[in-house]
């Protein structure tokens, strides 16, 4: 469904008009998390879509904001422990400020909150910091002082209700028990499940708001999805379900409350068991979204989980259709370029990394989103390198491949390293379907020892294994066992990794190959880097990466056959020349 151009310009106008009472204009980190002391970041637009790497300060920024408000706190996601404490010199605490805006006074005010050694580290509102970048407090007069502590010495905090939705906990009953069930084979889970789904279909049946077995009560909400609820599903799947029951329950899992929901449609009655995951997050976010009120803060981490482009663009459509109504904020961690397409430039917010820690990228375009985001302009099939060494070898590789082979390649050195574009990066392809392939350094092969296995082999427990060991590999997955199971299909047919170690050794062996580091097999990636570094400025040369790599390229094409060089673009040429095949019309 397309997006109606009069309700962006309706939120627009009314954003311009200062109809969004009590909007968070900016915030600023002068000592908050991984973020560079003294980062500022600005919300443009009533709907925030963040943009970054991973580990790259969106969690951290919703978990922020969530403690903006009046009698909220960020301690409810950061908070100090024995394995990750949160250590702190007294006079240089973790805080932020934030400015908002107040209707009845036509202004934005600042307030600052600052994390304390009670409960948890709760986070108090204390009094502007001229050396954090803040502005004086003003007078206090009959306008303002409502909107002040009793001593007029701060800004009161914003008085509005945050909530915070992450779609990627939110699994059905059905894949909560499949995957994280003890039992240990196919049929003792599918006769446990059995049973107790008999139990379900009782309070389906009697349309029981209550079930007690064993003294333990089993069901906490049982209800049908009122007629706009439905309506708003079915708008966003693109779907005509004629129903939907929405049950939590404790049948399958018996310590945590997890939903299940039946649908109906002219032709079929089924539950989650048989729906796609899609489904049942569209339902989860719709009924999640009838607690929102006027002025209210909505953070949402990946709500584009497990739907498709079309019911993202569906999704975008209802949140804007709530934010014009209620006047709400809604700050989006996102990785879908539909949303990027869908928004204006003025949404967004491009978090990177610098030597100093996380920024914001000033002004950024939808360009340099969708950069972060994987996306494909074109539909030349394109390889992704993990850095621009890598990138100048594979072009010098696929030199060596029939010229028809050559005109459909395009060759893109990454900024983001193999574990951004495994994670973020490839879950955008397999999203958008692009033609794509990866090139990775030969480091990653423990990575290709999980993905290289058929997922349709794997137990439960294997795959929930397969997610913790990858997540020791700086490599996350999303979305369970389905989420998983994409992505070693897509990683088994589309990511080719070097023969050797890194192309850093083979641009080591053509300047000096006689290096011992050549000959040691404990070296790591690491140590070839510094090895080349140091062999580069013995020489005289340059050793910025854009450099290195235009001097890789020409010596590439100067190599010896016989040589390690031209023996691993050979083999690199040989893998591509298989995996494009894939891609024939």
């Amino acid at each position: 469904m397309a997006i109606d151009p009069s309700l962006l310009k309706s939120v627009s106008k009314k954003f311009a008009n200062g109809e969004f009472d009590k909007f968070i204009h900016s915030v600023c980190f002068p000592k908050f998390k991984n973020f560079a002391p003294g980062t500022k970041i600005s919300f443009r637009f009533p709907i925030t879509l963040v943009v970054g790497p991973n580990g790259g300060g969106k969690s951290s920024l919703l978990q922020a904001a969530w403690g903006m408000p009046l009698g909220y706190s960020t301690s409810r996601f950061w908070f100090s422990t024995p394995v990750d404490p949160i250590n702190f010199d007294p006079k240089d605490r973790p805080r932020f400020w934030y400015s908002h805006y107040i209707k009845v006074l036509k202004e934005q005010v600042q307030t600052r909150k600052i994390t304390g050694n009670k409960n948890h580290g709760y986070w108090e509102p204390t009094r502007p910091a001229i050396k954090d970048g803040m502005l004086a407090m003003p007078a206090k007069n009959p306008q303002n002082k409502m909107f002040m502590s009793s001593t007029g010495d701060r800004w009161t905090p914003v008085s509005r209700t945050p909530h915070y939705y992450n779609a990627k906990n939110d699994s059905s009953a059905f894949d909560r028990f499949f995957n994280s069930a003890t039992l240990a084979t196919l049929d003792e889970r599918q006769g446990y499940f059995i049973r107790y789904s008999a139990k379900l279909r009782e309070v389906i049946d009697e349309n029981l708001k209550s079930y007690y077995y064993y003294g333990v009560q089993k069901v906490s909400r049982n209800q049908m999805l009122t007629e706009d609820q439905l309506k708003a599903v079915n708008s966003i799947l693109g779907k005509r379900y004629r129903s939907a029951r929405y049950i939590s329950h404790k049948f399958y899992d018996k310590f945590i409350f997890s939903p299940s929901v039946i649908f109906e449609t002219d032709e079929l009655n089924y539950s989650e068991c048989f729906a796609g995951s899609g489904e049942l997050a569209v339902v989860n976010f719709v009924l999640a979204m009838e607690d929102i009120g006027t002025f209210d803060l909505l953070l949402l981490d990946e709500p584009e989980t497990s739907l498709h482009p079309g019911a993202q663009e569906g999704l975008m459509s209802y949140l804007l259709r709530i934010v014009n109504e209620k006047k709400i904020q809604v700050i989006i961690s996102t990785h879908s370029d539909t949303f990027v397409r869908i928004l204006p430039s003025e949404a967004l917010l491009v978090l990177d990394y610098s030597p100093e820690g996380i920024i914001a990228r000033p002004d950024p375009r939808k360009i340099s989103a969708f950069h972060r985001l994987g996306v494909i302009a074109d539909q030349k099939i394109v390889i992704l390198t993990e850095d621009k060494l890598l990138q100048k070898f594979v072009e010098r590789s696929i030199s060596m491949l029939a010229n028809e082979d050559r005109r459909r390649i395009r060759v893109e050195g990454s900024e983001l390293g193999a574990s951004e574009m495994l994670s973020n990066q490839l879950r955008a392809h397999i999203q958008s379907g692009a033609r794509a392939l990866m090139v990775l350094d030969g480091d990653m092969k423990p990575v290709a020892d999980i993905y290289s296995q058929d997922p349709d082999t794997l137990s439960p427990k294997q795959k929930a294994d397969a997610v913790e060991s990858l997540k020791l590999l700086n490599v996350s997955i999303v979305g369970g066992a389905q989420g998983l199971d994409r992505w070693m299909r897509w990683c088994s047919e589309r990511v080719l990794l070097l023969d050797d170690l890194c192309p850093e050794k083979i641009y080591l062996s053509i300047i000096s190959p006689g290096h011992p580091a050549l000959s040691d097999p404990s070296k790591t990636n690491g140590d070839f880097k510094s090895a080349l570094r140091n062999e580069l400025k013995s020489r005289g040369d340059d050793t910025d990466s854009a450099a290195m790599a235009a001097t890789f390229k020409q010596l590439l094409g100067t190599v010896d056959k016989d040589s390690l060089a031209h023996r691993q673009m050979k083999l690199m040429a040989d893998k591509i020349e298989k995996s494009i095949l894939q891609f024939e019309d």
